[in-house]
């Protein structure tokens, strides 16, 4: 315990507040551990010093109620401690008027320790700590994810069967034993939880920053990426790549958020993205700016690029040309470009193609706007 007490600020991921209380709680529970054992030892050895027995005894009592709070604030527990502590220096007081007349233990004539008559109390503090610390593990566990339930459990177990025992039978020494195996298994457990959390954070980030906030496809981030990606399969296995490009750029978005406003603007955009993700239903599409996107055919798209060209370019004639207010059309300009492994270094050599394409195509657009 003491070790752990040592090493629990190294290679963590707990907060200063629960490394604190982590690292009182294993002190506490090798001192506590070491005068059980001990005041175990003086009982068996004849004649053993009563002044060193009473205060070793003092010590395990005072410290056990103790442990309990500590527990739980090393579960970064936010319940109001105060009525806790207060019993807390009750027992300690106990405690101490017991070492004069014997009330809660006395240590007899051959240096044996014997239960005295109030012994009841301190039972009674033990047990509410042991409630509280139950009630702190029902928390968590209702908190937790059903995954974590059964350990909260078991951890919880340990403690109340260990106490449980050690007080129905003193000689049964499992007491500060099943409270230090408890301090351990709620160290490794919360750590594991915060892990498993931290990781989460972590995928819900990457999957936040991965998607367009706005239209939900693919984001700048992810569209780098899968460049970044492609580049290597080009050096790697040039002749056995095959991909194409298609790249969007939408018509009037400017005018549209002039003249209906940026929420209009908005709809417009996630719109016109929806008909873009209609065209290509296999393949991943990319938002790579406000009013720009694009579309990496691989597969099945690939196959039908040739029908697919017709397509787009066929509604983005008719779309441009619907007599209806400038917000009711869906009206994008499309480029596309075939990887060629004999000529294309990159992937950037394929999508200034494509962009070439598409400007091409909003030239002849606007000449057929009404």
């Amino acid at each position: 315990m003491i070790f752990l007490a040592i090493d629990v600020g190294k290679n963590t991921i707990l907060s200063k507040k629960e490394i604190k209380w982590f690292r009182i709680t294993f002190i506490l529970a090798a001192v506590g551990a070491f005068c059980e054992y001990m005041g175990v030892l003086l009982d068996y050895i004849d004649n053993s010093p009563v002044l060193v027995h009473k205060l070793i005894t003092f010590v395990e009592f005072s410290l056990s109620p103790y442990l309990g709070v500590c527990l739980a604030y090393s579960c970064s527990t936010k319940i109001n401690i105060k009525p806790i502590a207060l019993l807390l220096v009750v027992n300690s007081i106990l405690q101490i008027i017991s070492l004069f007349n014997g009330i809660v233990f006395y240590i007899d004539a051959s240096g044996t320790f014997c239960r005295g008559s109030a012994y009841w109390l301190y039972l009674m503090f033990c047990g509410i700590t042991f409630v509280f610390i139950l009630y702190v593990f029902i928390r968590m566990a209702l908190k937790s994810h059903v995954r974590n339930i059964l350990c909260i459990i078991i951890i919880a177990m340990i403690v109340i069967i260990g106490q449980t025992a050690n007080i129905v039978d003193g000689s049964i020494n499992s007491g500060y034993f099943s409270l230090c195996m408890t301090a351990m298994l709620l160290y490794i457990f919360i750590q594991n939880m915060l892990r498993h959390k931290m990781v989460e954070t972590i995928n819900k980030e990457k999957n936040i920053s991965n998607h367009d906030a706005l239209t939900k496809v693919m984001s700048r981030i992810s569209f780098d990426n899968k460049a970044t990606e492609l580049d290597k399969e080009i050096k790697e296995n040039p002749e056995g790549l095959k991909f194409a490009i298609c790249e969007c750029d939408l018509n009037n978005l400017k005018q549209v958020n002039d003249t209906f406003g940026h929420d209009a603007g908005d709809e417009y955009i996630i719109n016109s993205c929806k008909v873009i993700c209609n065209f290509f239903k296999h393949s991943p599409v990319f938002r790579i700016g406000g009013d720009e996107f694009v579309a990496i055919l691989q597969s099945d798209d690939y196959d039908a690029l040739s029908t697919l060209k017709t397509e787009v370019i066929n509604f983005s004639k008719t779309e441009i040309q619907k007599s209806c207010p400038l917000i009711e059309k869906r009206s994008f300009s499309a480029g596309f470009a075939v990887y060629d492994a004999k000529t294309d270094r990159s992937f950037g050599e394929v999508m200034k193609r494509a962009d070439t394409e598409m400007y091409e195509t909003k030239k002849m657009l606007k000449d057929l706007h009404p």
